[in-house]
């Protein structure tokens, strides 16, 4: 896996977090996050996953759009006040993206560098 594959950045990421439902790359659905342990990505490619990480980027509020265009996904976020899409021929590939660039504008340490 190399860093720019979004599931490694997730995985390694801070505010990451495990969500029942959820599967990694071996194949392992979340059934009860107190007996997880996590020892690869999340698979970005599973629905379930998909659909968790959709939910986690509403939460933020900044979330604005989701389409299917020519066989590719597209996120759309706003982020300081502009909207911007993360485009992927997977949907948890497309969300992937779009959390960690929701998470990198909001952290205080970034914005200082």
């Amino acid at each position: 896996m190399t860093d720019d594959e979004p599931a490694g950045q997730l995985f390694a990421h801070e505010r990451f977090q495990w969500a029942e439902g959820m599967r990694d790359k071996r194949g392992v659905r979340i059934v009860d996050l107190d007996l997880w342990d996590p020892k690869a990505p999340p698979d970005l490619r599973d629905a379930a996953t998909a659909g968790i990480l959709i939910g986690q980027l509403d939460e933020t509020g900044l979330l604005s759009d989701i389409v299917k265009q020519d066989g590719e996904w597209i996120v759309a976020v706003e982020l300081e006040g502009d909207l911007r899409g993360f485009a992927a021929d997977k949907l948890g590939e497309a969300a992937a993206w779009a959390l960690l660039a929701v998470w990198d504008a909001s952290d205080p340490d970034l914005e200082s560098a």
